[in-house]
């Protein structure tokens, strides 16, 4: 009898500002687009759902792709998350190339180094990129941050039909 490993994806939580002593979310799941969009409605991890109602906004900072629940104990065991978090200065034991300005250069750093010093490979940013981009940062949209325009040219007017 064999048992079948689910293969999904670990995500590090990056907070705005700490919540009592917590600075990060670890969690796993098989779809992350679908697990963050709960956390931001409330309805997935505790932690999440009462940094949420503490009004903390929050950003994926780190991707695990092709990861087990095993791996994601792992990471947890291993303490800090801050080490692992890139916004909070992720710091490769191994030098890597730098461009002038002290910034890592991607273009002669290969992805087999970046993935060596724990630095997301392409293929990393570039899926972090577009779930960042969907909508999915736990922050509201800036039109319901500044509420309603006060002449909607969409609303129909109170009588019916314009």
């Amino acid at each position: 009898m064999s048992t079948a490993v689910l293969v999904g994806t670990c995500y590090l939580i990056h907070f705005d500002r700490p919540y009592k002593h917590a600075r990060h979310y670890l969690g796993w799941a098989s779809n992350v687009k679908r697990r963050l969009a709960e956390h931001a409605a409330g309805r997935g991890a505790n932690l999440m759902a009462v940094v949420r109602d503490a009004g903390i906004g929050w950003q994926l900072a780190r991707l695990w792709p092709n990861s087990t629940r095993s791996r994601e104990r792992q990471l947890k065991n291993q303490g800090s998350r801050a080490r692992l978090c890139p916004m909070c200065g992720v710091h490769p034991s191994t030098p890597l190339p730098r461009n002038r300005d002290g910034s890592l250069s991607r273009s002669r750093t290969t992805d087999a180094q970046k993935h060596a010093a724990g630095v997301m490979t392409a293929a990393q940013r570039a899926e972090h990129t577009a779930l960042r981009r969907g909508l999915v940062t736990g922050k509201l949209p800036r039109p319901l941050e500044r509420g309603p325009l006060l002449d909607d040219p969409w609303l129909l007017p109170a009588g019916g039909a314009a």
